[in-house]
């Protein structure tokens, strides 16, 4: 504890729950997190600008880019880091770009409901990157409980990302977001908004599906990805890049949504890649479409766990990259997850952290 959020362990699951101004929640996270934080900075981000020291000067301008473009709430949120977590504001902003440092990010994720599900909507998600493996103990469920009226969503990726690659909010709406680079191209435009802020910022407000999808279709990308979101009901694909978004028809209508690292939308006029040059993309795309159809009416938390983590030798998602698995059932606001060398499948009812 510590004035006001708290750190709860559970089966190596480290959750952050955070409440109040976006300074006190900043001060909590810095506080609790201290060792984590310290990790991604002094095990992983400095080694690898030492390795490198030509990229060294690249990572110090992103790092600077994102953060001058961050809304005021999560400028004050890193501030409040900085004043419990022992690091310099300037070395959180290095943390912050933990991700940025890498190119190659090869997701998988699958949704079923209706005649697929067995009881209600079920999603899962791969979180794939090599070299992360060595971050497997500073992953972070972080929960937000602004006292500025906002939602209370929750984040689950590393220490001291301050943006969202998974999400969950108060609502029971789920997001996460897979690279999208083989489809439309490998360009960052450094001068947008960040999009991976956006969606957290987005999860602070969006009381509905159709209010994330009025924000897609607002809103450009910076980079190239594919974005999954869900409600209890329906699971969406979003094709997000500096270009525009389309929103990707279901695998199958009736209650079915595969997606990995390549466009499948007919609206664009991108060259289709190469299995090989999406990192196995639509062979982990057609393994998860005959695993889902095997399994069809039947596919519930359990089913989509084992699914998840079935080797893409064996016909499954999985392999040597994969980090982390979240499964989650938004109309009970439950999640499971799995970390490599970490733990097996964990169950958190994040009802619990979002709506007390």
């Amino acid at each position: 504890m510590f004035e006001g959020g708290r750190m709860v362990f559970r089966n190596g699951i480290r959750i952050l729950d955070l409440r109040g101004s976006w300074k006190e929640m900043g001060r909590q996270y810095g506080y609790l997190a201290t060792d984590q934080l310290h990790d991604v900075y002094e095990q992983y981000m400095l080694p690898n600008i030492e390795a490198d020291s030509s990229r060294a000067p690249f990572v110090y301008e992103v790092a600077e880019k994102l953060y001058r473009y961050y809304p005021s709430r999560l400028k004050q949120l890193m501030e409040g880091m900085a004043e419990t977590s022992g690091l310099t504001l300037a070395q959180l902003k290095i943390v912050n770009v933990v991700e940025f440092s890498a190119a190659v990010f090869n997701c998988s994720a699958m949704a079923a409901w209706n005649q697929y599900a067995a009881d209600g909507l079920v999603y899962g998600r791969n979180y794939d990157a090599p070299g992360f493996q060595s971050l497997c103990n500073d992953i972070l469920v972080v929960v937000y409980h602004p006292s500025d009226g906002s939602l209370a969503m929750a984040t689950i990726g590393y220490a001291g990302e301050i943006y969202a690659v998974n999400g969950i909010n108060e609502k029971g709406l789920f997001l996460e977001l897979n690279n999208g680079m083989p489809s439309a191209g490998t360009e960052i435009l450094y001068d947008r908004l960040a999009s991976t802020t956006e969606l957290m910022t987005m999860l602070l407000d969006a009381d509905s599906l159709d209010y994330m999808d009025a924000f897609f279709r607002t809103v450009k990308g910076f980079a190239s990805y594919t974005i999954g979101v869900a409600d209890a009901h329906e699971a969406r694909s979003y094709e997000w890049c500096a270009k525009g978004t389309a929103c990707a028809k279901p695998t199958d209508p009736s209650g079915l949504m595969v997606m990995t690292n390549h466009y499948v939308s007919e609206d664009w006029e991108f060259p289709k890649p190469s299995d090989e040059a999406s990192w196995g993309s639509f062979t982990r795309c057609a393994n998860l479409k005959s695993l889902a159809v095997q399994h069809k009416g039947s596919l519930d938390a359990e089913k989509m766990c084992q699914i998840m983590q079935t080797p893409i030798e064996k016909g499954g998602p999985c392999h040597e990259c994969t980090v982390y698995q979240i499964v989650y059932q938004p109309c009970t606001l439950t999640m499971w997850m799995q970390i490599a060398g970490v733990n097996t499948w964990q169950k958190v009812e994040m009802k619990e952290f979002l709506c007390s």
